[in-house]
């Protein structure tokens, strides 16, 4: 979901205890600057505006740019086709399946400098699923990436873009079946 400039916390306080709304996510993290000479830790939405909502379409319908949320609406893609091209004009809503959306909250809480996120999709060389059986990565789901000379593991969340773990050894990885 899409919320205006800076009022994503504001939805997500609204929306946290309504009835039909299963689960209300903000992705945030840690960003340290310099305000006058000093060092300040504070919480930046890594996302900008967004707003992650599990529920169902004829729910949201009832909080969607209507008082107190006018601000609040649907984060749209347009209608792809199988090579990725967009097809009309027409839009839908992202739907981000649930493995996607569990290891990005897996990403978001591991405690490490080096994971990335980009704002872009990944092409894998394999297609292979694994998931991550230990370290601060444990129960991570994605694929077997090569980013800066090392193996990670790597997720495209629809819509969102491309996040990756740090180093992970191949020990520490097992083949996801189907």
């Amino acid at each position: 979901m899409r919320a205006a400039y800076g009022q994503e916390m504001k939805a997500l306080e609204y929306l946290s205890d309504k009835d039909g709304i299963v689960e209300v996510f903000c992705p945030q993290w840690m960003q340290e600057r310099m305000v006058r000479g000093k060092k300040v830790k504070k919480f930046v939405s890594i996302l900008p505006n967004a707003l992650f909502v599990r529920t169902t379409q004829q729910v949201l319908r009832n909080y969607i740019g209507v008082p107190p949320l006018t601000f609040f609406h649907h984060y749209y893609q347009p209608y792809k086709d199988a090579e990725g091209k967009d097809i009309e004009n027409g839009r839908k809503p992202i739907i981000i399946p649930d493995y996607q959306m569990r290891s990005f909250r897996k990403w978001l809480e591991a405690d490490t400098e080096d994971k990335i996120y980009l704002n872009d999709t990944f092409h894998f060389k394999h297609n292979d699923l694994v998931r991550v059986t230990d370290g601060n990565f444990e129960g991570f789901i994605g694929h077997v990436v090569r980013l800066k000379g090392q193996t990670r593991v790597g997720v495209n969340i629809e819509g969102v873009g491309f996040i990756c773990t740090t180093y992970i050894p191949k020990h520490c990885l097992e083949l996801v079946k189907s």
